[in-house]
């Protein structure tokens, strides 16, 4: 887009409930690109059917009336809410009414978590792939059984219709947006401003290793993988590892295997895993620099160990993933 361009209109339907970070987290990556591109990327506006509305957090937010929005819309945002907004809004005819005919006159339609209810309460999402937050997704795949439900994915892009899993992956669809338009240079700043770990793709799974792990233990060993996740590239021993969680060494490797079902050198080894799969997920870092911000000692000791555990080579994996999320 050059800079004599006319700015993409993105258009945030708000309501009653909405959940706070769905508007606020995809809305300042679009302001965004534009301060870091030094183009007139987007020009954000915000609706509502009931003036100001009050979010989640209980924070008011004042949308303009719905037939202020802009004529032609770029892209439409619908966000999402807990189970009893999402419900009311659902029930409001006026507020549907409008994004039925606003999706007509869209270029692209976009949902934050739940509120791929709404498109999918509108036919939007018939015959296409979609995904939504990972606690609501058996509920959509009743709601909407001619609707494929992807379960892992982050975003989804169908066609002109893109849907988020919960919250925070709205932060993610938006960057890929962005990216789509702008190039990749573009999310790539984002992500630095807003000192994100780094541009997620879609098809990253909902669920991260870290935090599956951080679920299981009590109070002993609660501390034990935030301590890791900030050392991965250290050189952690098990003596370590047990002074931080105040226990011996015994005891420690013990309540790991209790807790965990891993003995302390492979419960390291499976984070750093995880983390060099993440970061393969971006093709512009190198395979040794994979390696060595998960904490391996050499480009050969992590392909071994890689291939081992996913079995195919770093590279392979890089590729497949690649291709999946161009075919996706």
């Amino acid at each position: 887009m050059s800079k004599a361009a006319k700015p993409r209109s993105v258009v945030f339907v708000l309501y009653d409930g909405v959940q706070l970070l769905d508007v606020a987290g995809a809305a300042e990556v679009f302001a965004l690109a534009g301060q870091l591109s030094g183009q007139p990327a987007y020009e954000l506006s915000f609706v509502s059917a009931r003036g100001l509305v009050t979010s989640s957090a209980g924070l008011p937010l004042g949308g303009a009336p719905l037939d202020a929005a802009p004529k032609t819309i770029h892209t439409l945002v619908i966000p999402g809410a807990t189970e009893a907004p999402l419900r009311a809004a659902l029930r409001d005819r006026a507020l549907m009414g409008w994004i039925a005919r606003a999706t007509r006159r869209s270029t692209r339609v976009v949902s934050v978590c739940s509120g791929a209810f709404m498109l999918g309460a509108l036919g939007l999402l018939a015959g296409r792939r979609a995904t939504t937050h990972w606690l609501a997704l058996d509920q959509m795949a009743r709601a909407f059984p001619d609707t494929t439900v992807e379960r892992e994915a982050l975003f989804v892009e169908d066609g002109h219709v893109w849907t988020s899993a919960g919250v925070t992956t709205g932060i993610d669809l938006a960057m890929a947006i962005v990216g789509r338009d702008l190039g990749a240079d573009v999310p790539l700043a984002i992500a630095r401003m807003l000192v994100l770990h780094l541009v997620r793709p879609g098809g990253q799974s909902q669920f991260s290793t870290p935090l599956s792990l951080q679920a299981r233990p009590g109070p002993d060993l609660g501390r034990l993988i935030p301590w890791l996740e900030t050392r991965l590239d250290d050189d952690v021993s098990v003596a370590a590892m047990a002074d931080a969680m105040g226990m011996s060494e015994r005891t420690f490797h013990r309540r790991c295997r209790d807790v965990f079902g891993l003995a302390p050198g492979k419960l390291l080894a499976e984070l750093r895993l995880d983390r060099a799969r993440t970061l393969l997920g971006d093709d512009a870092i190198p395979v040794s620099t994979v390696a060595a911000r998960a904490g391996f000692s050499d480009a050969t000791a992590f392909s071994k160990a890689f291939a081992k555990r996913y079995g195919a080579s770093p590279s392979s994996y890089r590729r497949a993933f690649a291709q999946a999320a161009q075919n996706a």
